[in-house]
C-alpha cells in the first residue's frame, strides 16, 4: 500500500499547483505584523492629526473607512489592533464606520482569495474523503462554523477569509456570520481603546486579568462552537 503524503507534502504540493495560494498564506500570516511594525509608529506621530478629523464632514468618515478596508481586507494590520486604535484615536462616533469597515474588508478579503483560490481545497480534499463528505454534509450550516471563527481571538481575520474563500462559503454568508461573531470582541477592545489615555496603552497587553478573562472566554466559546460544528451529526 502506498504510503500516504503528510499533510505538509499535501500543501506544499498544492502551493506547486497553485503558487498565488502558498503566496496568500504567507502574506496573511506575516504581512500583519510586518505592516504594523510601520504603521503604528507612524499613527502614533500622527495621533493629535488623525484625533482633529471632524466627522461631520463626509469626505473624513469616508477616507477613515477606506483606508480600515484596505488595511483589514487585504491584511495590512490585525484588525483587532485597528479597533483599538480607532476607539482611541476616534472614539465612539467611529464605530459604526469600524463595524462598517469590517463587513466591507470582509468582502474585499473574500474576493480576494476567490480570485487566487483556483480548485486548491479540491485538490486537498480528493485525497481527504472523509473530511469532503464531512464538509459537503455541513455546507447548509456553515453560518455555525463562520460564527465560532470570527469570535475567536486568536484566528486571524485575513486567514479566516482565505479559508472561507477556499470552502467556497458565500460572501453573503460571511458577511453576516462573520461580522456578528467579531462583534463582541471588536466592541470590546474598542471600548478599551476609548478608555486609555495613552497610545501605548492601548496596544499593551495587560495579563489574564479584567478584559483578559473575557478574550479567554470568547476563545473557549469558539472552540466549543467549532468543536461543535464538525461533531454533530447532520440533521
Amino acid at each position: 500500500m502506498e504510503k500516504k503524503l503528510s499533510i505538509f507534502k499535501e500543501f506544499r504540493e498544492s502551493g506547486r499547483n497553485n503558487p498565488k495560494i502558498a503566496f496568500a498564506f504567507l502574506w496573511v500570516s506575516l504581512m500583519p505584523s510586518l505592516g504594523s511594525l510601520i504603521i503604528v509608529p507612524w499613527t502614533l506621530h500622527q495621533s493629535k492629526w488623525i484625533s482633529s478629523l471632524d466627522f461631520s464632514i463626509p469626505s473624513a468618515p469616508i477616507a477613515a473607512l477606506t483606508i480600515s478596508i484596505l488595511l483589514m481586507g487585504l491584511a495590512i494590520m490585525p484588525t483587532t489592533l485597528i479597533a483599538g486604535l480607532t476607539g482611541f484615536l476616534l472614539g465612539w462616533k467611529a464605530f459604526p464606520w469600524l463595524v462598517l469597515g469590517y463587513s466591507l474588508a470582509t468582502l474585499l478579503g473574500y474576493a480576494w482569495g476567490k480570485g487566487l483560490s483556483g480548485k486548491s481545497l479540491d485538490f486537498l480534499l480528493i485525497k481527504y474523503p472523509r473530511v469532503e463528505k464531512l464538509l459537503d454534509e455541513k455546507k447548509e450550516n456553515l453560518g455555525e462554523l463562520i460564527f465560532f471563527v470570527r469570535l475567536s481571538p486568536v484566528i486571524p481575520f485575513a486567514l479566516s477569509n482565505l479559508f472561507f474563500a477556499l470552502l467556497n462559503s458565500g460572501w453573503k454568508k460571511l458577511i453576516l456570520f462573520g461580522t456578528l461573531g467579531m462583534l463582541p470582541r471588536t466592541t470590546l477592545v474598542f471600548f478599551s481603546g476609548t478608555l486609555v489615555s495613552d497610545l501605548y496603552s492601548a496596544v499593551k497587553a495587560e495579563g489574564i486579568s479584567g478584559k483578559g478573562w473575557i478574550f479567554l472566554c470568547f476563545l473557549l466559546i469558539s472552540i466549543w462552537g467549532i468543536f461543535r460544528f464538525f461533531k454533530s451529526k447532520k440533521p
